[in-house]
């Protein structure tokens, strides 16, 4: 009798919840070769995309500085002698992409009247 209650429950242990459970973890734990690869790749993916926010994070901040400098020189608060070389060059060019970027504003909006004008003056 205890032969046959030993190969019962040998049988039980091998088909039971327990070691489906314990298959399930192997093959969860047991990557190949090929999981492991994408793994990486997914991994560096990851840090490619973190390293461009963090890049896009940094020039944002210094256009932020560039505009606080720049209120702060409009304001009188700073002289042009209390900034370095490095900071007026850069103010320069904001300046410089400033007024271009108005002058396309008001090139459109020139575009948009004459528009209008002709409209009126066809209707």
């Amino acid at each position: 009798m205890k032969k046959a209650e030993e190969k019962h429950l040998i049988n039980v242990n091998k088909k039971g919840i327990f070691n489906k459970i314990k298959i399930f973890l192997m093959k969860l734990f047991r990557k190949s070769k090929k999981d492991l690869k994408e793994d990486l790749s997914k991994i560096d993916k990851n840090t490619k995309k973190e390293s461009f926010v963090n890049s896009i994070k940094i020039e944002e901040s210094e256009e932020k500085e560039l505009l606080r400098l720049q209120e702060q020189y409009r304001k009188g608060k700073i002289k042009e002698e209390d900034l370095s070389k490095e900071q007026i060059d850069k103010l320069c060019d904001l300046y410089d992409r400033q007024i271009e970027n108005l002058q396309k504003e008001i090139n459109i909006r020139k575009q948009e009247i004459l528009e209008y004008v002709k409209k009126m003056i066809t209707a």
